[in-house]
């Protein structure tokens, strides 16, 4: 282990075995399978008074001990993370979970969550002199990655959905990446393009999962989670595409857990759009192992819209049935009026995070959250990514009035009548 670091190699999900923290490789050189960061958990139960230290630095970098090293001059940060938890003033108790919070990473530097992955990712890349790199995206992703790659002068090159809306595409543009539209029939061509790139071109990725180093970032959900409650709550609801929030999350409460920090870890709620809902369908019939299924086009939860997922599912479906969750599906009518709903708690989200109060919802009907169960939603991301979507979600005011004080005692008057 490096003095600096608890973290001490990656490990292959498939074949096991060990290669170090630096190497220019994003997937496992032997087979090909997922690689996995690895800690010296004993060591660090010998130091706990060095973590959760007060710090002036409330970005994922205060939980640097947690990471795989990275030198100060290294490090590529815009703030991101210590997004505020915000418990609900209205949803909650007309559900009975008065114990609902939202964790609302609208707040970012770019508008999602990505940024937590993506400061580690670039930054960890400087680290280990990696000099240009590329990713794909459905849009958060890649206007993320534009971002912190144009603070650190790193050359990015993003790959992302033509069903992405123009808004994420003009923001990738905006940050001055070189951008290219990504066509495709299924996932399932990304993701061979995305593996065939990374054996056969040894192109070093910052797509999730491919990318070793990005999910690890997300793990900050669960310290700062820790931090604002001061134990895991019961449910942890997350939209999923990849699922590397959902995974990352779990991973760090797994972490906290084995600390001696928490007694338990949350249950996982995995939330997909109903028309590619490939967890769900796995999960309902008791699979490890989630396949092709759906059309990514017919949602307007586009951040979390895939047909199948990368190494079919494995990560994503061993915490759900580790943590006694579940994988649930949700429909375009549900995530619009989630997004009515949470603006009703001030929190304006775009289709895909809106998709965790709609997943809340349903798993209150279904009988799976009850009454007495504490339950973080994340909102991954902000309304104003997808514009289009929230003229669905709401409509112009058909009111109208000459400014003088007549007019306005009307509309005033109008106001109390519907209260």
């Amino acid at each position: 282990m490096n003095e600096k670091t608890y973290a001490h190699s990656l490990i292959c999900d498939d074949c096991k075995k060990d290669f170090p923290l630096d190497g220019h490789f994003t997937l496992c050189p032997c087979c090909g399978g997922l690689l996995e960061v690895q800690y010296q958990l004993n060591a660090m139960k010998k130091d706990l008074s060095r973590l959760f230290q007060d710090s002036r630095d409330r970005s994922i970098w205060r939980y640097r001990d947690f990471f795989p090293f990275v030198e100060e001059k290294n490090i590529v940060s815009l703030g991101e993370g210590g997004t505020p938890l915000i418990q609900s003033n209205h949803i909650g108790k007309e559900f009975g979970v008065p114990e609902l919070y939202f964790k609302n990473d609208t707040m970012m530097p770019t508008g999602s969550f990505k940024d937590r992955g993506f400061s580690l990712a670039i930054s960890y890349a400087r680290q280990i002199g990696v000099k240009n790199a590329f990713t794909y995206s459905s849009g958060n992703a890649g206007a993320s990655f534009a971002a912190y790659s144009a603070r650190s002068g790193f050359p990015a090159l993003v790959c992302v959905e033509y069903i992405a809306s123009d808004t994420k595409k003009e923001m990738i543009q905006l940050y001055g990446a070189n951008t290219a539209i990504l066509y495709y029939d299924s996932f399932e061509e990304i993701a061979q393009m995305l593996k065939s790139a990374a054996q056969e071109l040894k192109i070093y990725q910052f797509v999730n999962f491919i990318n070793p180093i990005r999910h690890e970032a997300m793990k900050t959900y669960a310290y700062e989670i820790f931090e604002s409650m001061s134990k895991a709550p019961d449910i942890m609801i997350h939209p999923v595409g990849t699922g590397g929030g959902l995974y990352g999350a779990y991973k760090g409460f797994k972490e906290l857990a084995e600390l001696g920090f928490i007694d338990s870890i949350p249950r996982f709620f995995a939330v997909q759009p109903l028309d590619c809902s490939h967890y769900k369908q796995a999960f309902d019939k008791g699979e490890k192992e989630a396949g092709r299924y759906g059309e990514t086009d017919k949602t307007i939860a586009q951040s979390i819209a895939s047909d199948a997922p990368l190494h079919k599912g494995r990560r994503v479906l061993d915490a759900i049935y580790d943590s006694n969750g579940a994988a649930l599906a949700v429909t375009d009518e549900e995530i619009l009026e989630a997004m009515r709903e949470l603006a009703r708690e001030g929190i304006a989200a775009e289709p895909s995070a809106a998709a965790s109060l709609a997943g809340f919802k349903n798993g209150v009907n279904r009988g799976l959250i009850k009454s007495g169960d504490t339950v973080v939603c994340v909102i991954t991301g902000g309304a104003l990514k997808q514009p289009a979507a929230v003229k669905m979600a709401a409509k112009l005011s058909e009111h109208k009035l000459k400014a003088n004080i007549t007019e306005l005692k009307r509309i005033l008057d109008l106001q109390v009548s519907k209260q």
